[in-house]
């Protein structure tokens, strides 16, 4: 017999799992375990005709052979009989669930991110184009609207509303829909409500404001996810927690709006589970007041201090004084693009002078004048502790873009609704595009002098871009590390251009003007590179647009325009394009803020699922950090934990692992960006244990002549050969590397032994210096090492093959066995001097007479 089942309680999305999984399984029995939540009780019983249900004590373990798992990836939050069929061997299990999952993705689950777990089943009914009942239909929309709160909660994505609009499709009735999601409040929901609201208060922790209630009552009352929806919208909290004792149990559902906290890893604590945004928790037997207290500490333990005016502001903010004359404002304002320059006596805010009132008085002539007779000196400002939410609230009210930031009554920088917005949304915003291309043009002569002190080969290859970019008539922009680099005043050689257009065909009108290069061309991947003798290259490509089918994958290539081309990379300091046509040449384009990043010293990434995605992206951020001396944004950072935490790295082929590893052996300062692996928790994610690795700053100086070969075995070098092969299974090494680091490990057990110069000799005398090297400095084999060369430096051996045969020797084995004997006299100082060495073998000659 093959089964359905839940989680105990079910809701909505529950039954509607079940349902859904019903059609996909058309000989499996729907099973109920526990007592559903009071509406799926109401629902259940009109429709006693349409849904046929077993209950749990109906079922023979035995006769169980499979069993579709819907609403949870835990068999044991299915009651007893899912706690059976756990301890049961031989019951195939499938699995479809939605809710946060870090193990391995094993045949048979079927778990991805969604708002509704009857999502999953949806996209799979549609693709096997299987039909529904209007009634079918009606049912799983009901349980997508209830876990999705109509589509409005954060946890809602794209597929979720595509599966709603199937089901409509399917005829789901949105009147009967609406009869079951707005239900009014039972009396004894009302009364637990009040409760609720009665005894509960918003406290902080490090500054994060949470709201926690608590009620009590004798008798089971069902809806309580319904009423902490109610209390999150009476309260407008950002995160929320309800506790509620009844039935000889303690239930606690947290909810948060994305901005607060992740409720499911605090409700972990307790046992339960859920989303970041929604979960809960069943306890047994539990003391309401100490459950409290404990959730308090669990809290306070996880709570991480909010975004701050000082994570977000721009600094140093440009001023003028209260003499400047009008005119100089004018060109500041149109140089770096500002709407507004606060105007300072001695570090102190006197005031504000907009762009309007500057254009209004050089209108009407008064360029001359003064700032201090136009300028605004009642300023709105806001202090560098505030949070976001002050800062949003006080530029709602008073209608203010750009708010001077303040600490101790001196100016200290400047917060923007571009910044704000960044933080809400959790991404990189675009700004307007009219002012990015204000901004451009007053860096214009910056970058047009950064360029002319490049390399006279480089200049040339950009003047014969700009030509050709005329003559085929497209838009060409300079991109990525090169524009980073430049602007950082240590610019590369690796030139990156795109195309609004024809990529391919713009390189090979390119390459009639450089000669010297030679074309390569990568159709499948619309993009070509050209190479020069002297071993550099460049790369074209047309503007193009990156899509994962699933986290890990590499990226699925289609053209777009240069915004969507520059959010498609890692970093907001790698999103940066330098415009070549003619009339716009050296035009700087800045969509995402990277400038101002550079200037922070921040790497921050464009979007939320950037290390989701690509989760090389996480090796990356933390080598440009640890390269330039920057720190992570605070988001990303939060974000790189994240992804470490759900396993995401795993995704990754062993190649690409590999390949960005060993980008960062390619660096100078690849020591403290491997520290930071290692402490960030990257590198054990990706091992699987914390292995004893060396990578110590003492080594700083003397390793940056090392080679890449030399820094990885130095890595190693602290470990034990059993861990040695685990760490080389887990990475795509060269032949010569793996060679070199298996010939590490055997050194490092033969060594342990008590050995001769001659065994020394033997074992020694043919390993790569390389991991000569490693080994000399590895304090159990020093002394060795040491006797042995200093055994082989008095080495001065003059006899050969030749020379014995000359002696009188015949040819055979004979003659190697006496030069090994001869070496190794020398190495144990029997032998000094070539005399001596001509004597030893003629006392030999004569003995064997």
């Amino acid at each position: 017999m093959d089964i359905i089942l839940a989680h105990r309680q079910i809701d909505f999305d529950a039954l509607a799992s079940m349902v859904a999984a019903q059609k996909l399984y058309p000989s499996s029995v729907l099973v109920l375990d526990g007592k559903p939540n009071v509406y799926v009780q109401d629902f259940l019983a009109l429709s006693k005709d349409q849904l046929r249900f077993l209950k749990s004590s109906e079922v023979d373990i035995n006769d169980v052979s499979k069993v579709v798992l819907v609403d949870t990836h835990e068999l044991k939050r299915a009651g007893m009989l899912g706690e059976k069929i756990s301890q049961t061997p031989g019951i195939e299990v499938e699995i479809y669930d939605h809710h946060p999952y870090n193990g391995p993705i094993k045949p048979g689950m079927f778990i991805d991110h969604v708002g509704s777990c009857a999502t999953l089943l949806v996209e799979k009914l549609a693709g096997f184009g299987l039909p529904l009942s209007a009634f079918e239909a009606t049912l799983i929309a009901i349980g997508i609207y209830d876990d999705t709160g109509s589509l409005l909660f954060d946890s809602t994505t794209v597929r979720d509303v595509r599966a709603v609009a199937y089901l409509l499709e399917q005829g789901a009735n949105l009147g009967v829909i609406a009869e079951y999601l707005r239900k009014p409040l039972t009396e004894e929901q009302k009364e637990l409500l009040q409760q609720l609201l009665d005894h509960g208060q918003t406290e902080f922790f490090e500054g994060l404001p949470v709201y926690l209630a608590y009620a009590e009552t004798e008798e089971y009352v069902g809806g309580l996810a319904l009423l902490a929806h109610r209390v999150g919208e009476l309260e407008g909290a950002d995160t929320w927690f309800l506790l509620v004792r009844m039935d000889e149990r303690v239930y606690i559902v947290g909810r948060s709006r994305g901005r607060g906290l992740p409720v499911n890893r605090l409700v972990k604590v307790f046992g339960g589970a859920g989303h970041e945004r929604a979960a809960s928790a069943t306890i047994k037997d539990g003391n309401l007041e100490s459950i409290l207290k404990k959730l308090r500490l669990t809290i306070k333990s996880r709570a991480t201090r909010p975004h701050l005016v000082r994570d977000m502001m721009s600094y140093p903010v440009k001023t003028v004084s209260q003499e400047t004359r009008l005119g100089e404002v004018e060109k500041i304002l149109l140089r770096y693009g500002h709407t507004g320059v606060p105007v300072t006596e001695d570090k102190s805010l006197v005031g504000i002078i907009s762009r309007r009132d500057v254009e209004k008085a050089v209108r009407h002539g008064l360029q001359h004048a003064p700032v201090k007779g136009f300028m605004t000196r009642n300023v709105v400002t806001v202090d560098s502790n505030a949070t976001l939410d002050e800062v949003q609230r006080v530029m709602v009210q008073h209608d203010i873009g750009r708010l001077p930031v303040v600490e101790d009554g001196e100016l200290v920088g400047i917060v923007s609704r571009s910044d704000v917005l960044r933080l809400v949304h959790g991404g990189a915003v675009p700004f307007e595009t009219q002012l990015v291309r204000e901004r451009s043009i007053a860096m214009r002569q910056d970058i047009l002098d950064l360029i002319g002190r490049l390399p006279v080969n480089v200049q040339g290859i950009l003047e014969a871009v700009r030509d050709t970019a005329q003559e085929e008539e497209c838009s060409v922009y300079l991109v990525g590390g090169f524009v980073r680099d430049l602007l950082l005043s240590v610019p590369t050689q690796d030139l990156d251009f795109v195309v609004e257009g024809n990529g391919g065909q713009f390189a090979q009108a390119l390459i009639k003007r450089l000669p010297e290069g030679k074309l390569t061309q990568h159709v499948q991947f619309g993009t070509a590179q050209i190479s020069f003798p002297n071993g550099s290259h460049l790369d074209v490509a047309s503007t193009r647009v990156e899509y994962y089918s699933f986290p890990g994958a590499l990226p699925q290539v289609e053209e777009s325009c240069l915004r969507d081309d520059l959010f498609r990379r890692d970093f907001t300091i790698n999103s940066m394009a330098i415009c070549l046509n003619s009339e716009r040449f050296g035009e700087l384009v800045d969509y995402y803020g990277g400038k101002r990043d550079l200037q922070q010293g921040k790497i921050r990434f464009l979007h939320n699922l950037s290390f989701i995605e690509d989760p090389t992206r996480m090796l990356r951020a933390i080598r440009f950090a640890r390269r330039y001396n920057f720190k992570l944004a605070k988001e990303t950072l939060e974000a790189l934990f994240t992804a470490i935490e759900t396993g995401v790295l795993l995704k990754l082929s062993v190649e690409r692992f590999t390949e960005e590893l060993f980008i960062i052996f390619h660096e100078d300062n690849y020591l403290s960006m491997c520290q930071t692996l290692i402490r960030s928790g990257l590198f054990q994610a990706w091992f699987g244990e914390d292995y004893s690795w060396n990578f110590n700053n003492d080594d700083d100086q003397e390793s940056l002549n090392w080679s890449i070969n030399i820094r990885w075995l130095s890595g190693i070098s602290k470990m034990g050969p059993e861990d040695i092969e685990k760490i080389i299974s887990r990475l795509s090494l060269s032949k010569t590397l793996r060679e070199e680091t298996q010939i590490l490990v055997h050194l490092q057990r033969k060594l342990q032994e008590t050995l001769t110069l001659r065994e020394l000799d033997q074992v020694l005398s043919k390993v790569p210096n390389g991991v000569i090297t490693v080994l000399e400095r590895d304090e159990r084999f020093q002394q060795s090492i040491k006797d042995y060369q200093e055994a082989e430096h008095r080495i001065r051996m003059t006899l050969d093959g030749k020379a014995l045969l000359q002696m009188g020797f015949k040819e055979g084995p004979k003659i190697g066995e006496i030069l090994e004997q001869v070496r190794t006299a020398w190495l144990e100082g029997q032998i000094h001097s070539p005399e001596e060495e001509q004597e030893i073998v003629q006392r030999w000659i004569e003995s064997q007479r």
